[in-house]
This record gives C-alpha cells, structure tokens and sequence, in this order.
C-alpha cells in the first residue's frame, strides 16, 4: 500500500497534489473555498477489515503566510477513529480545508484527533456569505469515484518529524514549517522543488495562473478513492 505511505515527503506531496487535482477537475471543491482557506490537509486513509478493525494512511497539510503564498508542506500519519463509512467503502481521499488559525494550529500539536480540536463540517459547493455559516474545517471526501459520504470525525493525525526532518535537512517543528520557517541547512532542503507539483495545483485550486507544464506531468491515474473493488 505505497500510495498510503508514500515514501518521503517529496512524494506525499505528489500523492496530495493528485488528489486535489482530481477534486478540481470534477469542480468538487469551490475556488472560493481554497483562495480563502487558512490551511488546506490532503491524505488519503483506509481500514482494514469490517468495523474499522484497523487501518490508517498518510498526507501533507500548508498554511497561509501573511503574505498570501503558501507555507513550506508538513508530513502527518493517520489513524483510523470512529469515523462513519458509506457505501460499504474501506478507501478514501480527504481534502480539508481549514478556514480558521485555530483549525491550523490544531496541525502544530504531537496528535490531533479531527472533530475534536475544531469542528469539522462537510464541504459546501456553495460558499456561503455569512462568516457565522463557516465552519472551522471543511471535509471533502471521495471513495470509489463517489465524493461525499465518509466522514472522518475521530481519526487521529499524527506529525511526522523525521519525514520532515529528511525532507529539510533539519530538525523542524511542525509549526515551525507552517509558520515557513524553513532555511537550507548545508543545502539539504529540497524545498520548494520537492513540492512543485502541490503548490502549482494550489494555484489552479485558488483560480490563479499555474505553470501548466508542470500540471502535465501529474499523473491522471486513478488515486485510492477512485479504485473500485
């Protein structure tokens, strides 16, 4: 199952970068949403047996700096919780889109459990006009080609600093990297170009000009919430 733990960061980002993609080319997710979201997380989970006997997954999560670029990505594991499951699915791709420094910061801590630390909400595709009708996270799930109908309310995100520590070339906080407190140490970091896939998806997500050469060489292949038995 390499798709759920991709190896190295570089790769998470090209796993999530696949994924958000195929949200934006079915018109699942709102620009709106994303122009003005906080942070975005993008993973991809799985349970192992009947009655979530087990199971898991991986994924990236960026911030919005004050300048309005992206942050540097921060690698996290998943762990099944007491998340629903509809149609019978065990696989699924999650795009959150976090519209609150709280729902963000909730990605800076050891382990998280979603639904706890900030309420989560499905995806509208509407963006609604009042503040007071935005939630703290939207949830955007697609399993077997169908979007909605998994909710994730339980599963537990977990950082992963040696991943991160891999990636960069140092020891980072994951809200050290969130905030783009990223320098090259002795060259080692690969950041941005191990991230480029991701943040030119993020522009076409946001309805901003993106490089599309490199959108081209995202592969269109079917990710884990498009596979059928």
């Amino acid at each position: 199952m390499g798709f759920f733990k991709a190896s190295g960061l570089g790769k998470e980002c090209d796993k999530a970068a696949q994924i958000l993609k195929s949200f934006i080319d079915k018109g699942k997710i709102p620009k709106q949403a994303i122009a003005n979201a906080y942070g975005v997380a993008i993973f991809t989970g799985f349970r192992a047996g009947m009655y979530l006997a087990g199971g898991g997954g991986s994924g990236v999560v960026i911030a919005r700096l004050s300048d309005g670029s992206w942050s540097p990505p921060s690698a996290f594991s998943v762990r099944s919780g007491s998340f629903g499951l509809v149609y019978g699915v065990d696989v699924y791709d999650c795009v959150c889109v976090l519209n609150t420094q709280d729902a963000v910061d909730a990605y800076t801590v050891s382990e998280v459990s979603l639904g706890g630390a900030v309420a989560l909400a499905a995806g509208p595709m509407s963006i609604p006009t009042q503040m007071k009708d935005v939630k703290p996270v939207w949830v955007y799930t697609k399993s077997r080609g169908f979007y909605g109908g998994v909710t994730v309310d339980g599963t537990v995100i977990s950082q992963r600093p040696e991943m991160n520590a891999e990636f960069y070339g140092a020891k980072l906080s994951s809200g050290q990297i969130l905030k783009g407190n990223v320098t090259a140490q002795n060259g080692a970091t690969k950041w941005p170009a191990g991230a480029t896939k991701l943040t030119e998806t993020l522009k076409l997500a946001e309805g901003k000009q993106a490089d599309s050469t490199v959108l081209q060489d995202i592969s269109n292949e079917p990710t884990p919430g498009d596979l059928q038995e």
